[in-house]
């Protein structure tokens, strides 16, 4: 039997589950940790989910997810398409590469409504893959203190009390709400809609990865929701990039700093899949090859990691994830040349049904 056909031969995949899937943001690094994440619920046999979302560019491969992609589909289109070419520059490198430095501290408090770059044609290109508002799919915005929740019954703002009121009872463009979610100010455009500006879903009161929006909104329970949460960029770790913020953030900015939401935490029940070292940075749009790969198969294992630590991936199924991580984990060791880890994992996952 071929590993493609011991995928589907293999133990009973799990029955409806009621689970929630929550992708946080984080650029690149959100879009392609999540599209692995999404192939580890699949080796598990978990594809139904009661609702699917996510914030900035974890709201991409959930949206592609809830409106009807497989899984094997979604990594494809991710790895694959150039987003630098969807995008539409409005100023010089010098100034991106500026936004980029600010964009975690003086364009969080000073959050201007023209950014550096537009996503229309990112809007555009998602919404013609998927047309219509899936039923279970939701994403955020912000708007001041407010939180913009976009969902297929109208879109909702919830003030910091919690307090909701229904903006329109429509859902809104597909392409418009994605556009909004990912605007990090400075470096995309906010993007008008109902009279407000709205900006990076990420920066509401729920922070990078919003639970709170399908506990306070759907009524989950943090059991029942699986979350994706690649971290901060590994620019900020960087010595000189730390020195040069501070310099910045000391004598530019000053000390006033904007509440964060809070992260989506293990012990408190969530299924939290938090992918470590995955080689790419949160704005590398242009990223391809071997960057693209480890950055998915990052998350793919530390999908695999957290379902078997919930108990939602078993017997046969485990067998077969565990085989795959080791072969990544192998093709990693060996690689010596570039390309190689990209042609290798291609072929691994075709060889296993999953690309």
């Amino acid at each position: 039997m071929e590993p493609a056909d011991q995928l589907h031969a293999s133990s009973q995949a799990p029955t409806d589950l009621n689970l929630h899937l929550v992708c946080g943001a984080g650029g690149s690094r959100a879009i392609l940790g999540s599209a692995g994440a999404i192939l580890a619920c699949h080796i598990a046999g978990i594809n139904k989910f009661r609702t699917i979302g996510g914030a900035s560019g974890g709201s991409i491969p959930t949206l592609l997810l809830a409106g009807g992609l497989h899984p094997t589909k979604i990594a494809r289109l991710l790895i694959e398409i150039n987003f630098s070419k969807l995008l539409t520059r409005h100023a010089m490198i010098f100034r991106v590469f500026l936004a980029y430095i600010l964009k975690d501290n003086y364009y969080l408090v000073i959050r201007p409504r023209k950014g550096l770059l537009s996503a229309e044609k990112v809007g555009d290109f998602l919404q013609g893959i998927v047309p219509c508002w899936p039923e279970n799919y939701w994403t955020v915005a912000t708007a001041g203190d407010s939180q913009w929740l976009f969902t297929a019954q109208g879109v909702y703002q919830y003030n910091l009390q919690g307090v909701r009121r229904r903006i329109c009872e429509c859902p809104a463009p597909v392409g418009v709400a994605i556009q909004a979610t990912s605007a990090i100010p400075g470096v995309f455009d906010a993007i008008q809609f109902h009279g407000r500006y709205l900006i990076d879903g990420a920066l509401t009161v729920d922070g990078r990865t919003p639970i709170g929006a399908v506990q306070r909104h759907f009524g989950a329970k943090p059991g029942q929701i699986i979350s994706v949460d690649v971290g901060e960029d590994p620019v900020a770790y960087s010595w000189p990039m730390r020195l040069l913020t501070r310099l910045i953030w000391k004598y530019v900015i000053g000390r006033h700093c904007p509440n964060e939401g809070k992260l989506p935490i293990g012990h408190e029940g969530t299924i939290l899949m938090q992918p470590e070292d995955m080689w790419i940075q949160a704005l590398e749009f242009a990223a391809v090859g071997d960057l693209k790969w480890q950055a998915l198969m990052r998350g793919f294992i530390c999908g695999v990691e957290a379902l078997v630590k919930a108990g939602y991936l078993t017997g046969t199924r485990l067998n077969h994830a565990l085989a795959i991580c080791r072969s990544f984990e192998h093709i990693q060791s060996t690689a010596l040349l570039r390309g190689h880890i990209a042609e290798r994992t291609e072929k691994l996952l075709t060889r296993h049904g999953l690309y």
